[in-house]
């Protein structure tokens, strides 16, 4: 354990977890919360409970949480919602302090539901017990291979990002997720009878593993102008990304339905506080993660000076729509830029931003090694602050008569590609592409690219969008320094 004096370090660092709720059937949802534990090799002790005693998954398991011999740091609770007060006791008398209550059914589930949180957070706050949820999951710790998931995880990815969630909505993608981008932490904070937001969001500022916090917000339970001055102490440090939902009346009241709080506040307002405070806003969960990915991926742009390197000519005005309405600018190119690109042009005079790399790969599918060489002029050019590309038409790649230099080089085009992405972005500025068919041979191309740091977004328009917002956290850090 790294301690901090904060109360989630022991959800996130603890040496002892208990299960409460274990079983053998794998067709209880319960089953993965042990399953997970141990495929993962979770590093610290492991505590099945469950009032039949016996063995799970081959571990012996106790009745009672004051069977087990050694000190428990972490009761993880998965019983129904009825017999959850009785095992908050339990922990009162085993002298555990910290829980995640992964049940349902209290505030969101009516008057009966709400009589339940309320026994649970007297005896919480009479016996000094922090609790995360109730109705979540999570913690994960990618550093001890701590995962709290329904679902069976098959890695995890470990990287610079933690998150903050308010729903397990990400609970079924988030295999995507290890997979995609690079984690520290998350947190689903559930019905937040106890933990909330400002709990996760000073964790995360004093985290030396967190570079970038994303969090989702369906309302706030603690003191919002208190949050918003600790959020603009933290966005000086490490850029923090919200995705506020609950922005009508009807998703404040869809948000009521699964965690019993109202989203009340005026977003217009909130959405100039977070402003203020140098959050960057994603306006819907694509571009959240998309967020989350350019800036675990990408250095921070200098300006925004952006070139525009596509495939066809549509694209291309599509992509400089997008740059206009988002605030960035075409750069103009030097001499030597200019000198090199002429190589691989047509005889006709052509725009060289945005750049139709397509008509001109029309000419040098001999000697792609020629093409993607004058390609890196962009990127290096000190007028351009960063990039983005169409990717390649992957089209050739099936074809059986590959051009003879390129077998020495690589074992297909599809390498040789990725090795001069990578160099492209050696020029020390943000390298953004994105994909057109997401056909079967693209996305795993994608995989390959992204496990070598380099982002593909869906659309140019999002590609242009996330590096606005990183330019836009640039200049407001330059701006208070």
């Amino acid at each position: 354990m790294t301690p901090s004096n904060h109360c989630l370090d022991w959800f996130f660092h603890p040496n002892v977890v208990a299960v409460v709720g274990a079983t053998n059937n794998p067709l209880k949802m319960n089953y993965r919360l042990l399953q997970n534990l141990l495929n993962l090799e979770f590093d610290g002790k492991i505590y099945p409970v469950n009032h039949k005693g016996g063995k799970t998954l081959g571990i012996k398991t106790f009745p009672r949480l004051q069977d087990i011999p050694d000190l428990v740091d972490l009761a993880v609770i998965a019983v129904t919602a009825q017999k959850v007060p009785g095992i908050i006791k339990d922990c009162v008398d085993a002298k555990i302090r910290n829980a995640v209550i992964i049940t349902g059914g209290f505030s969101e589930g009516g008057e009966k539901g709400m009589a339940l949180q309320e026994e649970i957070k007297t005896l919480i706050s009479k016996n000094c017990i922090r609790v995360l949820g109730p109705n979540t999951l999570s913690p994960v710790n990618t550093a001890n291979q701590l995962a709290i998931s329904f679902h069976p995880i098959r890695k995890l990815n470990r990287g610079k990002v933690s998150f903050a969630f308010q729903s397990g909505f990400y609970e079924p993608m988030i295999n995507w997720i290890f997979s995609y981008l690079g984690i520290n932490k998350m947190l689903d904070m559930g019905n937040k009878i106890d933990i909330h937001e400002m709990d996760a969001l000073e964790y995360y500022s004093r985290d030396p593993g967190t570079g970038i916090i994303a969090m989702h917000i369906e309302s706030l339970h603690c003191n919002a102008r208190k949050f918003l001055r600790l959020m603009k102490d933290v966005t000086r440090k490490k850029p923090v990304i919200v995705l506020k939902v609950g922005k009508t009346p009807a998703g404040s009241r869809a948000a009521a339905s699964h965690t019993g709080t109202m989203a009340i506040e005026n977003d217009a307002v909130f959405d100039g506080a977070l402003r203020q405070a140098g959050a960057i806003r994603a306006r819907n969960l694509e571009e959240f993660f998309d967020l989350v990915k350019a800036f675990q991926f990408l250095s921070i742009p200098q300006g925004n000076r952006l070139s525009i390197i596509t495939m066809s000519g549509g694209e291309g005005v599509m992509a400089t729509d997008s740059s206009q309405t988002y605030g960035l600018t075409q750069a103009g190119f030097e001499n030597r830029t200019r000198q090199i690109l002429s190589r691989i042009s047509p005889d006709w005079e052509i725009p060289l931003n945005p750049f139709d790399a397509g008509v001109c790969m029309e000419f040098h599918l001999s000697d792609l090694t020629v093409f993607f060489d004058a390609l890196m002029a962009i990127p290096e050019d000190k007028n351009v602050d960063c990039t983005i590309m169409q990717l390649f038409p992957w089209t050739l790649s099936e074809s059986e008569e590959i051009p003879e230099k390129l077998t020495g080089k690589a074992d297909s085009i599809k390498d040789l590609y990725v090795q001069r992405m990578v160099q492209m972005r050696k020029a020390g500025k943000p390298l953004a592409l994105w994909c057109t068919s997401s056909g079967h041979d693209e996305m795993q191309l994608i995989q390959r690219l992204e496990s070598a740091r380099i982002p593909v977004f869906r659309s140019s328009e999002r590609a242009v969008k996330a590096l606005s917002a990183m330019h836009r956290y640039h200049s407001m850090v330059s701006q208070r320094r």
